[in-house]
């Protein structure tokens, strides 16, 4: 009984789900992709504010107004550089953890489709033994096969050659698909 189809069948709708999984990352991806250039961009512009402030307060020795404004500049960029810093950091962990999924998912569907490809061959493989087998049982008069009206001794031969280099290829294909 053929039941490639089956497994064939099985095969794809798990193909299926997993496209709709790794399409769903690739949308995560790049929301994380943005917020991560989007704070990215962040930290260096409060990391130059307060180089900017630093440099500035060590111009302002005398005038206190003014240096008391540039303090609290100097101190929000003080507490606004390591949040932006910490988010930064958050969103990398977050976008390797998804990349690493939609990774594992890729992999999972090429090892799907090789098995796929391996599984239509046999199939194919199969059929043509079967078809052998037929033929040669049509040619030696079996009980399941009617006789051939003027045999060819001939083609007998060549076709239990061409069967048993059938047999051989599936042997060789399933030796290398266990390895």
């Amino acid at each position: 009984m053929d039941n490639y189809e089956e497994f064939i069948g099985r095969l794809d709708a798990a193909s299926a789900k997993l496209k709709v999984r790794r399409n769903t990352l690739n949308e995560i991806v790049e929301i994380l992709a943005l917020l991560m250039r989007q704070n990215t961009t962040g930290l260096q512009l409060w990391e130059q504010r307060l180089h900017v402030c630093e440099e500035l307060l060590a111009g302002t020795a005398g005038k206190s107004t003014r240096r008391t404004a540039l303090v609290e500049l100097h101190e929000v960029a003080l507490q606004m550089e390591p949040l932006f810093r910490n988010r930064v950091q958050r969103v990398d962990v977050r976008l390797a953890a998804v990349r690493a999924r939609w990774d594992e998912i890729n992999r999972s569907l090429q090892a799907l489709e090789k098995s796929r490809t391996k599984l239509t061959s046999s199939r194919m493989l199969s059929q043509e033994r079967e078809n052998l087998s037929r033929a040669i049982g049509e040619l030696s008069g079996t009980a399941n096969a009617v006789a051939a009206v003027n045999p060819d001794p001939g083609l007998r031969s060549d076709l239990q050659d061409a069967r048993q280099a059938i047999i051989l290829a599936e042997a060789l294909l399933e030796a290398k698909g266990e390895k």
